[in-house]
C-alpha cells in the first residue's frame, strides 16, 4: 500500500486520491481531515502531479498552518514543505499586498493596525464628527466596518446598500481615507484589498493562477464573502480546488462567516465531486449520537451520519444545582474526583461556557476547591479592566487608607479633575503624612487649584461619605449596586459596550460581582465587606501560587467558540439556562440554527465523558428566580443520557413548552396547541 494511504479508510482513501477538478470533503467532528489534506498534498508531490512551489494550502490560524506544515515536511520532506504555501488567508494577502500593492498606492513598507489601532482610530473620528456622533459606540461602527469589509463591500457600495447606514458610512469613508493617507491596513483589508487588486489587475491575478495550480482551503464553513470570492479567482481557471469544513461547525456568521458558501459549494464549481468522512475518531457513540440528534434538528444542512469508531462509552452526565453555587461546587467536586480516582488529570478537563460573564463563578469555586485552573482567550476574571475598576470601590469603602484604589476611584468613572488637582493633592498627603482620602478632606485648603475644582472634591467627599453610612447599616449587595448607578459606571458601560448581538460582557461581569456579593451575605449572618474582600483575596492568591502548575497540569476555562478544533477527555458544559443557551438576540433574529450548531460543537469536544449542568435558580439584581434549562437538553434521547431528567426537569420542559406556545400563539393569533389537546 501507498505510505499516504495507510491507515485511512474508504472515504478518506477517495479524497486522497482525487486529482482534478473541484472536491468537497464533508469533515465530520473528529473524522481526520487535516490527515486527509496533508495525505492529498503528499500524493500531488509523491507522484509528481505538480511541483511543491505550486501549491498553495489556507487555513485560518497560524497555528494550524505550521502543524499542516510539519505533517507534510514529514510525509515528503522540510525542503518539499518549505516550497510550498502554507499559510493563513491573512498572511497570503499581506504577502501579496507587499509584491503588488503599489499598484493600488499602498507601498511595500505599509503598517498593519492592530485590532486596538483600529478601534482607537474610529473612535477618534468620531469624537471630531459632531454632537451626534460622539453618542454612538465607536465598538459598534468598529464591528458594522469590519462586517462590511468582509461582505467585501467599500464605503460607496455601503452607503447604496442601506440608506440607514448614514453615520456608520461617514466614518467608514473617514477612517479608509485616514488609514491609507498613513499607508496603513487593518487585518480585514489583508482580505479585501488582494480582491480589489485582483479585480482591478487581471495581469497581477493571472500571475498567481500560474503560480498555485492546486489550491487547499480548510475550515471552509468559517469563509466569508471575500474569502469565497478570493479563492474562485485564484483556483480558476482550472478549478483544481480542495474546500475542507462541516456545515454543521459553522458558528461564525456574527463576524462575517458565510454557511452558504460551503451548502453551495457545488452550485459554484458545476463538475464538482463531494466526499463525506463519516468516521467520527474523537468521541464515543453516545456522546457523538447525543450531539447529532441536536444539530439534526436544524433544515439547512447537509444530510450525513456519522459513526463513532471508539465504541459506546459512558452515557452524557447530566447534573441540576439546587442554585449557582452548588452547581459551580459539584462541577469542581466532581474534577476532584475524577482526579482523585486517577479517571482523568486535570489538564483533561475542560469547562466550556456560552459566555464569558459565567466564568467568574466557576473560577471561584476550582479556587475554594484548589484546584488549578487556566483561562484560554479571556483574561482572568480580577484582570480585567471593569473588574479592577469595581474592586477599587470595594476596597476604598472597605479600607479608606488604600490610595491606589482612592486614585482609581477618582478616576474612574470621568469626572473632571485635570493633573493638577491629583497632583496637589498628592502634595498635600505627603506634606502631612496624611492618606489622600483625608488629603481630600482638607481640599478647602489646596492653594494652587481653582475653586471649581476645590468644590468638586468637596462633592465626591460627600458622596463617599453617604456610601460609607450605607454599607454599614444597609445589605452590602443593595448598597453597592447603587453606589455604582449613582456615580454613573453602570450606565457607562451599558453605553459603551453594548454588543451587535445585544450582550455586554462587561456588564456582566460586573453583575457577575455584585451577585458574588449577595450570595456572601447570604452564608453569613453579620457580613462584613473586609471579611469578604479578605476571602477573595486568599482565594486570588493561592491562583497566582500555582501559575506554574496550572500551566502544566491544569482545567482549561474557555468559551464555546474558542473551543472550537479542540479536544478534551472530559467535557462540562455548565450554566445551560435557556435564557443564556440559545443567545436571546439569535431566536430574535431567527438565527437559532446556529445557536444548535455551537452546541453541537461544544458536546463534540468531549472524548470520553461529557457533562451537562444548569442550576434550579439563579441570583439576579438581589431577586432569586427559577431558571428554566437550556431546550437543546431536552432534545437529547434519553438513551444518551446517565438517567431521566427528573420530575423537577419535566416541570421546567412543561413550562418552557407553555411559554413556547403561548409566544408563538401571540404571533400567529391562533389557540395554543395545548388549549386545543386540553
Amino acid at each position: 500500500m501507498l505510505e499516504y494511504l495507510k491507515g485511512l479508510n474508504e472515504s478518506q482513501k477517495k479524497a486522497v486520491m482525487h486529482t482534478k477538478g473541484p472536491l468537497l470533503v464533508l469533515a465530520g467532528a473528529g473524522s481526520g481531515k487535516t490527515r486527509v489534506l496533508t495525505s492529498r498534498i503528499a500524493r500531488l508531490v509523491k507522484e509528481k502531479i505538480c511541483a511543491p512551489a505550486n501549491i498553495l494550502a489556507v487555513t485560518f490560524t497560524n497555528k494550524a498552518a505550521r502543524e499542516m506544515k510539519e505533517r507534510i515536511a514529514r510525509a515528503v520532506s522540510s525542503k518539499a514543505a518549505d516550497a510550498m504555501a502554507v499559510s493563513t488567508f491573512h498572511s497570503l494577502g499581506a504577502r501579496i499586498l507587499r509584491e503588488h500593492g503599489e499598484a493600488i498606492g499602498l507601498h511595500k513598507s505599509f503598517s498593519i493596525m492592530s485590532d486596538y489601532d483600529r478601534v482607537a482610530a474610529i473612535k477618534g473620528i468620531m469624537r471630531v464628527s459632531g454632537k451626534s456622533m460622539q453618542e454612538e459606540s465607536h465598538e459598534k461602527f468598529a464591528t458594522m466596518i469590519s462586517l462590511a469589509k468582509n461582505a467585501g463591500l467599500d464605503p460607496e457600495t455601503y452607503a447604496a446598500n442601506d440608506m440607514a447606514l448614514v453615520k456608520a458610512t461617514k466614518v467608514y469613508k473617514a477612517y479608509s481615507a485616514m488609514i491609507f493617507k498613513q499607508q496603513s491596513v487593518d487585518f480585514d483589508d489583508l482580505l479585501l484589498l488582494p480582491l480589489r487588486l485582483f479585480e482591478r489587475h487581471p495581469d497581477i491575478l493571472e500571475k498567481y493562477q500560474k503560480k498555485y495550480t492546486f489550491v487547499s482551503i480548510d475550515e471552509f464553513q468559517d469563509t466569508n464573502a471575500v474569502q469565497m470570492r478570493l479563492a474562485k479567482l485564484l483556483a480558476a481557471p482550472q478549478n483544481n480546488l480542495l474546500v475542507v469544513g462541516d456545515d454543521d461547525q459553522s458558528i461564525y456568521s456574527w463576524r462575517g462567516a458565510v454557511i452558504d458558501n460551503i451548502l453551495g459549494f457545488g452550485s459554484h464549481f458545476k463538475d464538482c465531486t463531494t466526499v463525506i468522512l463519516d468516521k467520527n475518531y474523537r468521541s464515543t457513540r453516545q456522546i457523538l449520537s447525543g450531539a447529532q440528534t441536536i444539530v439534526e434538528k436544524n433544515s439547512k444542512r447537509t444530510a450525513k451520519s456519522i459513526t463513532a469508531v471508539g465504541g459506546d462509552g459512558d452515557p452524557i452526565m447530566h447534573y441540576r444545582g439546587d442554585d449557582e453555587e452548588d452547581e459551580a461546587d459539584w462541577v469542581a467536586q466532581t474534577i476532584a474526583s475524577n482526579v482523585a480516582g486517577r479517571q482523568f488529570a486535570l489538564r483533561d478537563h475542560a469547562l466550556l461556557f456560552r459566555v464569558n460573564a459565567l466564568v467568574a463563578r466557576f473560577e471561584e469555586a476550582l479556587r475554594r476547591a484548589r484546584i488549578p485552573y487556566k483561562t484560554v482567550g479571556t483574561t482572568s476574571f480580577f484582570d480585567r479592566k471593569e473588574i479592577r475598576d469595581v474592586m477599587a470601590y470595594l476596597r476604598f469603602f472597605a479600607n479608606p487608607e488604600d490610595e491606589m484604589s482612592f486614585m482609581r476611584m477618582l478616576k474612574v468613572p470621568e469626572k473632571g479633575f485635570g493633573k493638577d488637582t491629583f497632583e496637589a493633592l498628592d502634595e498635600l498627603a505627603a506634606g502631612r503624612r496624611i492618606s489622600m482620602w483625608k488629603a481630600a478632606n482638607h481640599a478647602g485648603e489646596l492653594t494652587t487649584i481653582g475653586d471649581g475644582q476645590k468644590a468638586k472634591i468637596a462633592e465626591f467627599v460627600s458622596f463617599c461619605r453617604r456610601y460609607q453610612d450605607r454599607f454599614r447599616s444597609e445589605p452590602l449587595s443593595a448598597t453597592f449596586r447603587a453606589l455604582m448607578t449613582e456615580n454613573g459606571y453602570l450606565q457607562d458601560l451599558a453605553r459603551a459596550y453594548q454588543q451587535e448581538d445585544g450582550t455586554n460582557i462587561r456588564l456582566a461581569n460586573v453583575e457577575e460581582i455584585i451577585n458574588g456579593l449577595a450570595l456572601f451575605e447570604k452564608k453569613r449572618t453579620h457580613p462584613l465587606l473586609s471579611d469578604y474582600l479578605q476571602e477573595l483575596s486568599l482565594l486570588v492568591a493561592d491562583e497566582n501560587e500555582e501559575e506554574d502548575t496550572r500551566n502544566k497540569n491544569a482545567v482549561t476555562l474557555m468559551t464555546m467558540h474558542k473551543s472550537k478544533g479542540l479536544e478534551f477527555p472530559a467535557v462540562f458544559l455548565p450554566g445551560l439556562d435557556d435564557a443564556i443557551v440559545p443567545s436571546p438576540r439569535t431566536i430574535e433574529e431567527g438565527k437559532i440554527d446556529e445557536e444548535r450548531r455551537l452546541f453541537y460543537v461544544a458536546m463534540t469536544r468531549a472524548k470520553k465523558r461529557l457533562y451537562l449542568t444548569w442550576s434550579a435558580t439563579k441570583l439576579f439584581r438581589n431577586k432569586t428566580s427559577k431558571v428554566t434549562p437550556c431546550r437543546f437538553i431536552f432534545e437529547i434521547p434519553q438513551e444518551f443520557l446517565d438517567g431521566p431528567l427528573g420530575e423537577k426537569a419535566d416541570a421546567n420542559r412543561e413550562i418552557f413548552l407553555q411559554d413556547f406556545f403561548k409566544q408563538m400563539n401571540q404571533k400567529l393569533e391562533k389557540p395554543s396547541p395545548l388549549d386545543i389537546i386540553k
